[in-house]
């Protein structure tokens, strides 16, 4: 019995053991499980601290630095509906003033056709009661009938033309008229918007100037790079709106150029049916990821994936990191653009080492944050060749490429025009 009593007290122990030691496994995995989530998430946190630059600020920034960078952002959207309102104001002026010149012209046109008119009026009245018909009966002969019908002929269609002139003259200074009088309310609404705008603008500038005057020392000194980060962006934004305006001025000189040339050639040959293109999406647009091996899907942060951003990111992600890999040209074109803004001691500052190329057709690409680049302005670069490598140059807080597509001098979302 007491043998039995010790099997079993034996049989317990060694079950407890067990459990025990299960527990222990369990205790010992859920602690590596719990580790390598922490770890997950250190790992997930650094990647979203690299994935943006805000200028170099993004895990320094304060409430109030978070703040005022938003405001940055809404004062640049302002100023640039300002900027378009006030080019609208200036083209509709332009516009007004064409379309008064022109109305002088045809009211003058006119009063030149009435007279004509009136004399004919009052020749007819002198003539007394003679018809057509009593000219024509009033002929010596036969050569004599054809001649007095044939002049009779010229004065109808000429009376006819006449009437449809003057009539077609009136209708023109009308629609002229009512063309000018709708720009003359279009630039009046525009400038009501303008004052609006601006107004908000002045509430803007006065609500950050406030904090600003409340942030430490430390703050006050990051606020100064975005402050200058955004100035270089206006400045950036200055220099390829010129540029582009410039550039379609030179489309529209080439287009008139070829237009006169192929009427001038004969109707059996035909010169380079190449055509300047405009994207249509990213299905046809032409253009190619700047990173290899990458795609839209790719992208860290989005356009204004928050405020102030211009751009689309291509950061470490799951197909690892990003550092030093070659950046392609999206789409081939000329480099309008290839330097390095750094401050009077020589730091990077904002895009840091930056290109813009210019493709021809309407848009631009801007690659920046590069730790090098390869080409040179005024360089013509061909889709997929090499043009910098990535870095974290400038205002960046970890190694990326900032990506901007303009179209016509105004950044747009490229991601439109990403495979």
């Amino acid at each position: 019995m007491k043998i039995n009593n010790l099997k079993k007290i034996e049989y317990i122990s060694i079950v407890l053991l067990i459990v025990v030691l299960i527990s222990n496994v369990f205790v010992v995995y859920a602690s590596q499980k719990s580790d390598l989530q922490n770890e997950q998430s250190s790992i997930d946190k650094q990647i979203e601290e690299t994935n943006s630059e805000i200028s170099g600020v993004k895990s320094q920034m304060s409430d109030a630095l978070t703040q005022i960078n938003q405001y940055n952002s809404e004062i640049g959207t302002y100023e640039n509906e300002i900027g378009d309102l006030e080019s609208q104001i200036s083209t509709l002026q332009k516009q007004i003033t064409e379309k008064e010149t022109n109305i002088q012209e045809q009211q003058k046109k006119y009063e030149e056709q009435q007279e004509l008119l009136d004399k004919r009026l009052v020749a007819m009245y002198e003539s007394g009661t003679t018809s057509y018909l009593d000219m024509l009966l009033s002929s010596d002969g036969l050569a004599d009938f054809i001649s007095k019908y044939y002049i009779i002929e010229q004065l109808t269609e000429y009376d006819t033309e006449l009437l449809q002139n003057i009539e077609t003259t009136k209708v023109q200074i009308q629609n002229e008229k009512t063309e000018l009088e709708n720009s003359k309310n279009q630039v009046q609404t525009s400038k009501t918007q303008v004052e609006s705008k601006k107004n908000s603008l002045t509430v803007l500038v006065n609500e950050k100037n406030t904090l600003v005057g409340n942030l430490s020392e430390e703050e006050k000194a990051l606020e100064a790079q975005l402050e200058e980060f955004e100035q270089d962006k206006k400045d950036i934004q200055r220099q390829l709106a010129a540029i582009a305006a410039r550039e379609e001025e030179e489309r529209k000189a080439a287009a008139a150029k070829k237009a006169a040339e192929a009427a001038a050639t004969s109707a059996g040959k035909t010169g380079n049916s190449e055509s300047s293109k405009t994207p249509s999406g990213p299905s046809t647009s032409g253009f190619i990821a700047p990173l290899s091996g990458r795609s839209k899907s790719d992208i860290t942060t989005g356009y204004y994936g928050y405020a102030g951003h211009t751009g689309v990111d291509f950061a470490r992600n799951s197909k690892g990191a990003v550092n030093g890999l070659p950046v392609l040209a999206a789409k081939g074109g000329k480099v309008i653009t290839s330097t390095a803004l750094k401050r009077p001691d020589g730091s990077y500052k904002s895009y840091g080492n930056y290109v813009v190329i210019s493709h021809g057709d309407g848009t631009m690409t801007l690659y920046a944050h590069m730790q090098s680049r390869s080409v040179g302005q005024n360089e013509e670069v061909s889709q997929g060749q090499v043009i910098g490598y990535v870095g974290s140059t400038g205002n960046s807080t970890g190694p990326h490429l900032h990506f901007e597509v303009w179209l016509n001098g105004k950044r747009v979302n490229p991601t439109q025009y990403l495979p």
